[in-house]
């Protein structure tokens, strides 16, 4: 049973040549392919080639007499060697076509290639030459001891945080948490910004002309009103005081929001909101929920709005508006 093998060559006569003088004159090629190395902006291009040599288990010598060459290629002539002569050629000629096929540019639908291409991929062309001149330095070089690398004036370039948007949609239940009423003005903005949403209260707050949401079976009664309207349900949810946040996260948790915001208010001391911010988040994780983003009002009314950064948590939407970024800067 013959044998295979697979060899490679910058043509397909050095690597018959190759077969014959590793496996004997009874090997034969019964497959090849042209591999293309594209290179560098069509600089450095190379050619190989890949075929698959069979040798029979067997392989007799080539028949006595004469120049040992010219019997070799006669006794491997017609269906024992595919390869030989004009075969090679055309082979050649139609990889070299598929491969012109292949790179012609899209303004080239027929003919020949543009000169322009040609020209710059030639490897004949002063600047190919200057080029490898320039190569040829390098690498003359290349075990002489490089500069060390410039390091950058600061430390990492910080990913940018993307700013979070309320998740609206028919049905869905958003709701803002804040101490006393603090929650109902950015819910009457959000209402407004988004084309007019289903605004209810909850918790400690009550508000004259708004629904007030009691409870799951509450929650799920405005949800259904809102998919028939077509609306999203905006929920103002009153904390009371900084120590009765906490005790709120068992309520907030029945109403099984799709997303949680928090109105903070700028001006109020950083330390005494960021008390009653992190007993609140801590209560809500063991209820399996989390805020999402932060409400701000109250910026232009002081100097440092940027310590509202220290809850950790991205800002959203800043005096009435959907905020540009998701970290406040400091006011000069």
């Amino acid at each position: 049973m013959p044998k295979q093998f697979r060899l490679k060559g910058a043509s397909l006569d050095a690597i018959r040549e190759k077969a014959e003088k590793q496996y004997g004159a009874g090997a034969r090629i019964v497959s090849a392919e042209k591999v293309t190395n594209p290179g560098i902006a069509g600089l450095f291009v190379a050619n190989r080639y890949e075929a698959t040599i069979e040798v029979a288990e067997v392989v007799p010598g080539p028949p006595p007499g004469g120049d040992a060459e010219r019997s070799t290629a006669m006794w491997l002539d017609g269906a024992t060697h595919a390869l030989h002569g004009p075969a090679i050629a055309a082979l050649l000629e139609q990889a070299d076509a598929a491969e012109l096929d292949l790179h012609r540019p899209a303004t080239a639908v027929s003919g020949a290639v543009p000169a322009a291409v040609r020209a710059a991929v030639s490897t004949a062309s002063p600047d190919f030459a200057g080029l490898l001149e320039q190569l040829g330095k390098e690498l003359t070089n290349e075990h002489a001891p490089s500069a060390p690398l410039p390091l950058p004036a600061s430390g990492p370039v910080p990913v940018q945080t993307p700013v979070p948007v309320p998740r609206v949609g028919s049905g869905n239940l958003i709701i803002l948490l804040g101490l006393g009423d603090d929650a109902m003005g950015p819910a009457l903005e959000m209402s407004i910004a988004g084309g007019g949403s289903d605004v209810r209260t909850a918790g400690r707050l009550t508000a004259f002309g708004h629904l007030h949401v009691g409870g799951k079976q509450g929650a799920t009664a405005a949800r259904a009103q809102a998919v028939h309207a077509g609306q999203t349900v905006l929920v103002a949810y009153g904390l009371g005081g900084p120590r009765d946040a906490a005790a709120q996260a068992s309520e907030i948790a029945g109403l099984a929001p799709d997303q949680l915001w928090l109105a903070a208010d700028a001006r109020r001391k950083a330390e005494d909101t960021e008390a009653w911010v992190r007993a609140l988040t801590a209560a809500l994780g063991v209820e399996g929920l989390s805020v999402e983003a932060l409400a701000v009002f109250g910026t232009a009314e002081t100097s440092t709005p940027e310590t509202v950064n220290a809850l950790g948590l991205p800002v959203g939407w800043v005096d009435g508006k959907p905020a540009r970024v998701a970290m406040l800067g400091k006011v000069d």
